[in-house]
């Protein structure tokens, strides 16, 4: 054994720094919640979840209150009972928390006998082994095989500080083998991920502004019409009088221009004013505020341009080229989600489906093919010329005509034609213009509506079977069983070798994390502690777990004598937010902090930082931990026979209160 004070002892270097890769809260989940006005059945089922969860404190609470309130059944006992025992020693069962199974025992006395009074009397029958000298370990294995799969492993994963003996190493293997089959199954490779993956928002496109057309501006537009028409219809009827047919050759001319030159026109002048509008948007670069929503999308469109450069194109050359649609995109963004609930981390999925679309239409060469869509044909704009031409014939033509029947009347009725004309021409331009301009605004939006519905679509299917947090909480468990066998072979040690044993799970530098409504926090990346106590001191192993990856990093190892451990302790901010430290007799501490900061504001809303942080804190051991070391700080190898001890009157008053049943 190493001394206290050798090895390997940096174990706190890469622990006191905390840093956030996302966080997320799932609003759509309600495992740990207990609904207003829920019945003791409910309230029952909820406390069942938090204790496959790992949170038996909150198991404690729900059960105890469910059978505190009449649902008592055999199953209900038995789970009370796990919960009562789970993740704690005897000596951490305060007296009040055995009245919910003093009100079960007297309820069930006499009742039919079924699979869950039989799981009851093997843990009675595990209980009362603890005072006895003479155990015949067989006797209680051969209970346990009895018991369904689902039953004994229950027990084994709850009670297992409570095995002792031959007991212990058999159900160790079992514990062992099953968490090696449990470890990746249910598809965890692929899935993990998706925990932490927040609930996305719905796709929103920038709704088309209405045509700026008021009922002034068709008046207008009609008044000075009827003015122009009456004006050239003065001027056609005294060329009429002229020359009939030069008159009608005239006013073909004028008809035929004044169409070409309309119709063209006011597409000439609709693909130029969009072409510019677009081009505008996409060269405007402005730099976002340095915080709040606006600079986190921002930095979301920084990381994917960057992330999905397209084949064969030099990044630098990508970035420079897609800064003005980059800042185009990003714009929209902020503008459809800027409100004050809504996380960036929700719309990441949109803003990774428009970069990947602006690849996409870079690789096919169709990045600026609105510049072709919108370029004026050579057609148009001869047909334009024509109309010009006719225009330029027809009128001095038509007023010709006129002059030499009525030169007076004819000239003021040109001057009011051509006044008229211009403000009539101007306000149908402008009519026309606007709504040409919605109607492609609206096919736009209604086309980006229906690609980026299809995009969140593709989206919630790929994250459709997210996984559950009890499902998370055994994969866990089945890491903290494969942690544990690794240090016991390193160590050379057996499950009997190992007095006790106790672990501390926290967030490890850089994480994601989520958690469900009342439920702990949920990591990406852990650094969990396990503590083999032995006859001859402490074994400590601390790795890096990618769970996502469900990989150990990082070990580290550190052994010390009993008496090399100075102090314990753990301190609490007013957040919640708990560090734990191990001081050794030679100075060194070691340094956890068992929780990650507390959220952002706005994040929690729903759920109060304390109460996430005690769920996380009861899934974590630290509780456990900080019994058995702080312990061993006060009282060295003797706490061992001293906790023995004192175990005794806490195992008397439970035996007592299951009627000394053990069958």
């Amino acid at each position: 054994m190493s001394s206290a004070g050798t090895g390997t002892t940096n174990i706190a270097d890469g622990s006191a720094t905390v840093g956030i890769q996302a966080e997320t809260v799932h609003g759509d989940v309600h495992v740990y919640q207990v609904p207003p006005g829920a019945s003791p059945e409910e309230r029952f089922e909820v406390g069942l979840r938090c204790l496959s969860g790992g949170m038996s404190g909150k198991a404690r609470e729900h059960i105890g209150e469910a059978v505190m309130d009449g649902y008592v059944t055999s199953r209900s006992c038995f789970y009370m009972l796990l919960a009562l025992l789970s993740g704690r020693t005897l000596q951490q069962v305060p007296k009040e928390d055995l009245a919910p199974l003093v009100i079960a025992q007297q309820k069930l006395t006499g009742n039919v006998e079924d699979e869950w009074t039989h799981a009851i009397k093997v843990i009675n029958r595990l209980l009362a082994s603890l005072h006895e000298r003479d155990v015949d370990f067989s006797a209680i294995e051969e209970r346990l095989s009895e018991l369904k799969d689902d039953r004994r492993t229950e027990i084994v994963r709850h009670l297992e500080m409570f095995l002792r003996g031959s007991i212990r190493d058999a159900m160790w293997v079992r514990a062992l083998d099953a968490a090696k089959r449990d470890r990746c199954d249910r598809g965890r490779l692929e899935r993990v991920w998706k925990f932490f993956q927040p609930e996305p928002i719905g796709p929103r496109v920038r709704l088309p502004r209405p045509p700026d057309t008021t009922i002034g501006s068709w008046m207008s537009s009609m008044t000075t019409t009827a003015i122009t028409l009456a004006a050239i219809g003065h001027i056609a009827v005294h060329a009429w009088r002229h020359s009939w047919p030069a008159a009608t050759l005239a006013l073909a001319l004028v008809t035929a221009g004044s169409y070409a030159c309309g119709r063209e026109g006011v597409e000439w002048r609709f693909r130029a004013e969009r072409l510019r509008a677009k081009d505008s948007e996409r060269q405007a670069v402005r730099k976002p505020p340095p915080e709040g929503f606006a600079s986190r999308i921002d930095r979301q469109f920084a990381e994917y341009f960057a992330r999905y450069v397209p084949r064969n194109t030099d990044r630098g050359e990508w970035l420079a080229q897609t800064a003005g649609v980059r800042q185009a995109l990003r714009d929209e963004v902020v503008e459809l989600y800027r409100e004050s609930r809504v996380d960036a981390k929700r719309v990441a999925w949109l803003v990774r489906y428009l970069v990947s679309d602006v690849k996409d239409r870079w690789q096919r060469g169709e990045l600026w093919e609105y510049r072709d869509r919108l370029k004026v044909p050579a057609s148009m704009k001869a047909r334009f010329a024509l109309g010009v031409v006719a225009l330029g014939i027809g009128v001095p033509w038509l007023i010709w005509g006129g002059l030499n029947i009525a030169p007076l009347s004819v000239v003021g009725a040109a001057i009011i034609a051509l006044a008229a004309g211009g403000l009539a021409a101007r306000g149908w331009s402008h009519i026309v213009l606007e709504r040409k301009r919605y109607a492609a605004d609206q096919e736009e939006a209604d086309r980006l509506l229906k690609d980026r519905q299809a995009a969140f679509m593709r989206w919630r299917r790929k994250l459709s079977d997210k996984p559950d947090d009890r499902e998370m909480a055994r994969w866990l468990d089945c890491d903290r069983k494969a942690l544990t066998e690794e240090a016991m072979q390193h160590y050379k040690l057996k499950p009997h070798d190992v007095i006790a044993h106790a672990f501390i799970e926290a967030p490890s530098t850089p994480y994601k994390r989520a958690h469900v409504p009342k439920g702990p926090w949920r990591y990406s990346r852990y650094e969990i502690l396990v503590f083999l106590l032995t006859a001859d001191g402490v074994r400590q192993m601390t790795v890096d777990l990618d769970f996502e990856k469900a990989t150990f990093h990082n070990r580290r190892r550190i052994n010390y004598r009993y008496d090399a451990v100075a102090a314990v302790q753990a301190s609490e901010a007013d957040d919640g937010h708990r560090t734990f430290e191990l001081t050794l007799v030679n100075g060194h501490p070691i340094t956890v902090q068992v929780t990650g900061p507390p959220p952002k504001s706005g994040v929690d809303a729903e759920d109060d930082a304390r109460t996430v942080s005690q769920a996380t804190l009861d899934t974590a051991g630290l509780g456990n931990t900080l019994h058995v070391l702080e312990g061993v700080a006060a009282e060295g190898k003797e706490w061992i026979n001293l906790e023995r001890e004192r175990e005794q009157d806490r195992l008397a008053d439970i035996m007592l209160t299951m009627h000394g049943d053990v069958g």
